[in-house]
This record gives C-alpha cells, structure tokens and sequence, in this order.
C-alpha cells in the first residue's frame, strides 16, 4: 500500500501548490490604493479650505470646524478600509487552507468509494499467492474474492479464468467447470480456454472420456493442431478406443513441445511408452482386445519409477450399489489436488491398481515432483469427484518414496 499513497501524494501535490500558491505570492492591494486616492482628496479640500480662510470668506471659527470635520471623515474613511481589507485577506486565505485540506481528504475518499482499490488488493494477494508468500487462509480468502467479482463484474472474464484455474486446483472440478462454460460461452474463439474446459469435463467425468470431452478437444485441434492440451486429451481419447497408433501420434506431437524433463513432458513420454507396448501386445495376439485401458486394473507398471501399486477393497459394514463410483488417488499432504487419479466403480472392488505419470492431473504436478504422498482411496455415494459428507473412504497418511515399490492396501471403511 505504501506505493499507492505515494502516487497519491505525488497526483494530489500539485493540486496542493496551485491552491497554496496565491498564499504564497504579493496579493495586490486595491484596498490600499483606495486609501491613496482618499489621501489625496484630503489633502485638496484641506487646501480649498485653507484658501477661502486666507480670501476671508470664511472665519477662523468656521476653518477650524471645517478642517476638524475633514480630518475625521478621512480616519473614518481609513477605518472603513483597513478593515475592508482585513477581511479580503483572512476570508481568502481561510477559503484557499480550506480547499486545501479538503481537496485531497475527497480525492482519497472518492477513490477508494468509486475506484479501484480493492482490485489492487486482490491484484497484491494473487501476486503473493505467485510466488508462494499465502498460507491456507489467503488462497480462501483470494479464491472467495474471485467469486465475488465474478458475481458482481461478469464481464471481467480474466478474474474469472484465474478463479477456474484455483478451483480446478483446489479440487473443485464442477466448479471449475462451470466458470470455464461461461468464459467459452462469451469467449468461442479462445482455443486455449476450450481446451482447458474439456481437460476440466475429463477430470469431472473421474478421469474417463465423454462425448462432450471429444466434441471440445476437436474443435479446439481444428483451429489449434498444436494445442498441448487437447492433444493429450485426443491421446486418451485413442487409447481408450484401442487406436494405440493414433494416441501414440497425439502424445508425441505434444511431447515435441514440451521442455525436457518436465513433469508434463515425462507423463506424455510414459503414455508414449504405453501406447508402443499396448501395440506390440496387439500385433503379438493379432487382436487389440487383449490391452488394457489406462484405467484397467492392473499390475504393469508397478516397478516402475514414479508409480505406486495399490490393492483396494470395501469393507463388509458399508452399503453400496455396483455403480458407485470410486476414486484412488495420491495427493500431497499440502493439497487436495491429485497427483495422479484412477476411477473404479464399487463393483471392480477388490482391485489392484497403479498411480503412475500417465495418471497425472496437471501437466507440472505428478508423483514425479514429489517425495511423499497421502494416498486415498473414496466410495463417492453421491457421484461427485469432491469428497462430500457420506462418502466411505481409506488412506494412507503418509507414504514416503522410499516405500513406493512396495505394494499398499487400503481398506475403506471410514464415512465422512
């Protein structure tokens, strides 16, 4: 805030000095002029007077009273003045002091009433947020902020992206979802947006693709070929339909664009692998029907680096239809955000499966980035990909990596 003051002070300062400045300065004095001219008239008729008293055609009695009664009608004169003149100055200056003082006092006050003084304080706890200065209960508070300018400035789409992007972090995909809809709603040739909508609805969907899903990733390579994002997008999408030529395709021409070693890049180059292994598989059996899906339940993987096998099974006490969905998941402990994510149903359980980079969420945060996870495994009753009051679920609080080649069972059997 101290910046802010000083721009103010620097705006308000020169409005400052042009009131002060007639304060300052030699005021003329038309008063005083006027006390000249009455001097000088005082002086004529005092003349005339003295003349007729010289001719004789007045005594020396009439002289004196004449003489007295133009000397006193001058000091009346001069009193009238002086003080005409006292209060030209006091009131002038008293009005200038006045705007002076209250000039800023409603420069300021209309500012922060009318102008942009809580953007920049959000704008200063987004920045913060940035550069990892904020603790839990200011990205709340920035996260709610953003709701509350998207509700009151709807036409402010980049507040609202930057709010899609915090709560598809913070776990929150419907909505996220809902916000990146309305930014493409207003915004349809935002390829980039599009793109980062459909990855949201994948998420939503608990990691599996959807018609909707496909619909947005073609249009957003129609006009971007390139777009990282639906290109990975479009991988899964050929995987899961057993084209593991196309998907292998889509994964490397995103992987072209990738920095080397990053997280996004080592997922991509991780389906790459997959993809040629799910080909060879398929020209040794003569049919694709036999590979797994990314999704399957599976043991391929589970010595591999970055990678974590986990055997799930439901508790006998809890009460469950075949389709409730069921997510596994590894997470930090400093974050609800997944680092990689696999969707069941309560009727695959028991199953084993693996959290590896091909599972990832975000390009940028996968089990590659970190050295110890949570990991989770939740019977969501109500269907959302959100923990919510009712779910079963089991964890493992703490999972170093020096463990990660070790198989882990988690039991669900807890309701929040």
């Amino acid at each position: 805030m101290i910046d802010l003051w000083i721009v103010l002070a620097l705006l308000l300062f020169p409005l400052a000095a042009v009131i002060a400045w007639p304060l300052l300065r030699k005021q003329p004095r038309p008063v005083a002029q006027s006390l000249d001219s009455q001097a000088v008239l005082y002086r004529e008729h005092l003349a005339e007077i003295e003349s007729a008293h010289d001719s004789g055609s007045i005594d020396t009695s009439q002289y004196e009273s004449l003489k007295a009664e133009l000397g006193r009608k001058l000091l009346a004169e001069e009193s009238g003045a002086a003080y005409r003149l006292s209060q030209h100055q006091s009131g002038g200056r008293g009005l200038l002091l006045g705007l002076a003082l209250v000039v800023p006092v409603a420069a300021v006050g209309l500012y922060v009433y009318w102008g942009a003084h809580d953007d920049l304080s959000l704008y200063r706890d987004m920045a913060a947020s940035q550069s990892g200065d904020t603790d839990m209960v200011a990205e709340a508070r920035i996260t709610q902020q953003l709701r509350e300018r998207a509700l009151s400035h709807p036409e402010d789409l980049n507040s609202r992206y930057v709010l899609a992007q915090r709560l598809l972090v913070s776990n929150d995909v419907q909505g996220a979802v809902s916000q990146y809809r309305y930014i493409v709603a207003h915004e349809p040739q935002a390829a980039n947006i599009r793109a980062e909508l459909a990855q949201a609805l994948f998420f939503a969907n608990g990691s599996q693709m959807s018609a909707e899903v496909i619909r947005e990733v073609d249009q957003v390579l129609s006009t971007q070929p390139n777009n990282t994002t639906a290109l990975g997008l479009a991988g899964i999408a050929a995987f899961e339909q057993k084209n593991y030529a196309a998907a292998k395709t889509h994964w490397q021409q995103a992987l072209a664009q990738m920095a080397p070693g990053s997280g996004a890049a080592q997922a991509l180059a991780a389906g790459v692998q997959r993809a040629e292994a799910a080909m060879a598989q398929a020209g040794s059996s003569g049919s694709g029907s036999t590979v797994e899906k990314p999704s399957a339940i599976s043991d391929s993987g589970a010595s591999a680096e970055n990678a974590i096998a986990v055997s799930v099974s439901l508790s006998e006490s809890v009460t469950y239809t075949p389709d409730t969905p069921v997510f596994i998941y590894a997470r930090t402990a400093e974050s609800p955000m997944p680092l990689a994510i696999v969707r069941l149903t309560a009727a695959d359980l028991p199953a084993r499966v693996v959290l590896d980079e091909s599972r990832a969420m975000m390009p940028g945060r996968s089990l590659k980035t970190v050295d110890q996870v949570q990991v989770v495994a939740r019977l969501a009753v109500g269907g959302n990909a959100r923990p919510a009051p009712g779910d079963w679920q089991g964890e493992i609080k703490k999972l170093p990596r020096a463990d990660w080649s070790k198989p882990v069972s988690i039991l669900i059997d807890e309701q929040i």
